[in-house]
This record gives structure tokens, sequence and C-alpha cells, in this order.
């Protein structure tokens, strides 16, 4: 009862500012309620809206004011917002609560209640031990030495100071590990030869992670190798050593006594998944997808990035149905208008292949319109531009309009000869040189497949790239070859 007598005399002497927050519980007719209600309804997009809503479309001098007084209370609202709802960052949400709690410790030692910011400081030490913050149980810490200071708690002050010099090590190695991440990714996030070249060196960056962090024992040290780890092997190709990683992730967080409430299981299963597909581990990713699809939200952009995965383990393994059932999935979900619009137009390029490698009966698709409302992606790197070329050429090549596909071949010429001028567009080339033999031997397949027999054996010893380069094979181009061959020997020549 005395902590609240106290915490009452210091609210009455200090008093509150003035409604120093939006009441969102009742409507009301103040404007800065309509202008709240205006933003978050769509009905005001500009200050001409708001204008219009709030001084019936004359000017107003008041306005400026109202949008001042309107910031400040959202900004306040800020400490209220709910972080305990399922979907939430954990490790936010305890961050919150140590933010929330070091201001209230603040306050009351500024005030001199330092009998009452001790408990508080407490709090904040459990709870950022709890997520390894080292920064805030070594500032929490530090404050604690002021209150018994002032408390004259001698020995309290001096088992406090101990504990300051343990931290520091650990906050030391901790902070190392986020440098070094972040200057990785820096590095990482730059052109294509940049990334070539910070990759020689970073396996020596993550021996020093490792390092740090197996001594730091905190979870975000984990999580900045962990993540730099994950990209570095994905830039360079390496996907089987991903495999080992996102196996051995959870393991390690056990081992090493890690809080893993805070780990992203999703993002883990979701990397999995991708480097089973890029290991060419087929079957084992598509029980992995299979098993973990329910761990993704539907209504979210992770879950139709989670199905891309897994509709193209189906493709790369010919289990076609199974493709057609995630397909069916992704147009089915009544959320899919709400992904952005590249996002729409790559999954119409996905049911187009498979629609070439596996038309269902009954079904229909409108070639010409995907050729005309083909995605825009950017003209300076591979990607699906390599997708949306060969598909025309396949479109082309099936409909016997040759006219159309030697153009159509023009281009591709040209492509490569300007994009395809490093090792790690050795694949695309590679095919490209196999699609270039259909001109050079009027479509004949028997001579085609003797001619080609170097360039598809050269092909299967070629390894896809890693990430960094960004060539995308919805279809390997070895089936590719093999189903043009075998149109060609069937006479199949219509869609």
């Amino acid at each position: 009862m005395e902590e609240l007598k106290k915490l009452v005399q210091i609210i009455n002497k200090k008093g509150t500012a003035e409604s120093p927050l939006l009441d969102l519980s009742k409507k009301s007719q103040s404007k800065e309620w309509l202008l709240y209600n205006g933003l978050a309804q769509g009905s005001i997009t500009s200050e001409k809206d708001a204008l219009e809503i709030l001084y019936s479309g004359s000017s107003s001098g008041g306005f400026k004011m109202v949008k001042s007084r309107l910031r400040k209370k959202l900004l306040n609202q800020l400490y209220f917002l709910d972080f305990s709802s399922p979907g939430n960052n954990l490790s936010h949400s305890v961050e919150h609560a140590c933010i929330a709690k070091i201001y209230q410790a603040r306050v009351l030692l500024n005030l001199g209640a330092y009998d009452l910011a001790e408990p508080v400081l407490k709090e904040v030490i459990s709870l950022g031990k709890q997520i390894s913050f080292y920064d805030v149980v070594l500032f929490s810490l530090k404050t604690l030495l002021l209150v018994y200071t002032n408390l004259g708690e001698k020995n309290l002050f001096y088992k406090t100071q101990q504990k300051i010099q343990e931290f520091q090590e650990l906050f030391a190695a901790d902070h190392e590990v986020e440098q070094l991440y972040l200057e990785s990714k820096v590095q990482l996030g730059q052109s294509v030869k940049a990334r070539k070249q910070y990759l020689a060196n970073v396996d020596d960056v993550l021996e020093r992670m490792e390092q740090l962090w197996r001594k730091a024992q905190s979870f975000n040290s984990f999580r900045y190798y962990y993540q730099l780890s994950i990209w570095a092997q994905e830039l360079k190709g390496n996907f089987e050593q991903i495999i080992e990683l996102t196996e051995n992730s959870e393991r390690l967080l056990k081992e090493y006594s890690i809080n893993s409430e805070f780990f992203d299981h999703r993002y883990n299963k979701y990397i999995q998944v991708y480097a089973h597909l890029r290991a060419k581990k087929l079957e084992e990713g598509l029980k992995l997808a299979s098993i973990n699809e329910t761990a993704f939200n539907p209504t979210s952009n992770n879950w139709f990035a989670y199905m891309e995965n897994y509709y193209l383990l189906a493709m790369h393994a010919k289990e076609y149905l199974v493709a057609h059932t995630v397909l069916q999935k992704i147009f089915g979900n009544t959320f899919f208008n709400k992904i952005n619009k590249l996002a729409q137009e790559r999954w119409h390029l996905f049911y187009a292949y498979l629609h070439f490698v596996s038309p269902q009966e009954g079904q229909t698709f409108k070639f010409n319109y995907l050729l005309r409302n083909l995605p825009s992606y950017s003209n300076d790197k591979e990607g699906y531009n390599v997708a949306i070329l060969i598909l025309q050429v396949m479109y082309y090549l099936y409909s016997g309009d040759t006219e159309s596909l030697i153009y159509r071949m023009e281009a591709l010429k040209k492509y490569a000869h300007k994009h395809f001028k490093d090792s790690f567009s050795e694949r695309s080339r590679t095919f490209f040189k196999l699609l270039a033999l259909m001109v050079q031997n009027d479509f004949q397949p028997m001579v085609m497949q003797r001619k080609g027999q170097y360039l598809f054996q050269k092909l299967q010893r070629i390894s896809p790239p890693g990430d960094a380069y960004a060539e995308i094979e919805i279809i390997p181009y070895e089936h590719l070859w093999e189903l043009i061959i075998q149109r060609l020997k069937e006479k199949k020549l219509n869609v």
C-alpha cells in the first residue's frame, strides 16, 4: 500500500498532459477523430480530402494544428500497442516491455523515488536476460548503482559493480557480432560484382562470428550468425550446407541454452524447403513442404512465398498433380488479389508452364493474353526474363508459328549476347544453344537430338548458380529439352 500511496502522490504532484491520447474506444466528432477515422477508412488520402471533411472544403489555418495534435497523440499511442497477439515476434514484445519499464524507472529516479525504481529495474534486468539484451541489462545495472548510492546500500552497490563487469564482456562479444553482421549486409547488398568480391572473405567473418556467439551465448548473436550463414551459402550456391545449418540450428539453441522461443522457426522451415529445392533433394523437399505448410498463415505473404517453393519442388520432381494442387490452393485463396502485382503475374507464369507439361482436361489457357501481359522484370539481370523468353519460344513452337519463332530466336540471341557474359549464365547460355538447333536443323527431332547430345550432357553437368544471380528455372532445362524433342517427334505442334 505504501508503494501505491507514493505513486498517487507523484501523479497528483506532477499531473498529466492534457488529452495525451486519442480515445479509440468511442467515436467522437472532434476534428482530430474525424481526421484519424478518415485516414483509417481511406476516405482521406490528401489534404484536399481532409479539408473537405473537416472544413467543408474551405481553407483553414487550424488544419495545421489539428495535424500536429493528432501526430502527438498517435505517437503517445505507441506506448500502448498490443504485441501479445499470436504471430507477433516474441523478442520484440519483451524488448518493448523492457524499454517501457526503463522509462518508468528513469522517471521515478529523477523524482527521487529510488526505492520505487529499484524493483522496476530488477524486472528489466530479468526480462533482458531472457533475450540476452545485454545493452538493456547493462544500462539497468548502471542505473541501479545510482539507486544503491542514494539508498546507502554499500553491499548491493559492489555486487552490482561485479555484475556490470561480467555483462560488459558478454556485451562486447555480442556487439562485435552485430557490427560484423551489419557490415556484411551492407557489402552483400551492393552490385553482383561487389558481392562476389566480398564472398571471398565471408568465411573468415563467419568463423569470427561463430567464436563470438559461442562466447556471448545470446539469441541476438546466434540470430546474426545464422542469418549471415544462410545468406552467404545461398549466394555461393552451397545449398547442402544450408540444409545442414537449418537442421542443426534448433539443436545448437538447446545445446547453448539460448531461448528458442524467440527463434523464427517458420523462416527456418521456409529456407529448409528452399534449400532442398536448390540442392535437388526433391523427394525429401516435397515431404517437408507438405508437413510444414500448416506452419504458415494462408492470409500472409509468407504463405504465398512458401508455396512458390512447394510448387517448384513439384515441377522439378515431375509431380505435376501436386503442382496442380498447389495452384488450386493459390488461385482459390481469397487473399490472392491482395499480394503484389508482380507476385500475381509470377503465379500466372507458373500456371502457363504447368499447362505446357501437364494440361488438365477441360482447362484452356489463353497464351496470346499471357504474351501480351508478361511481367515487367528488370532488363539488366537474369531471372524471370529468361523464363518468359523461353515460354514465348515454346508457345510459337507448339502453335507451329515458325516465322514468329525464328524472330524470337533472334531476340534470344541478342539477349544472350548482352546478358550471358559471366560464368553464372552457363546453364542458360547452353540451353539457348540447344534451342538454336531447332531452327538450324529445320525442327527435325532426330537430327536435333544427335547434334545436341554434347550440349545436353554439358547442361547436366552444370550446377545452377547461387541465388545472388537470380537465374530461375521454373522447369529444369533438361526437362524442357526432352519435352521439345518428344513433342516434335509426336508432331504435336498445336496447343
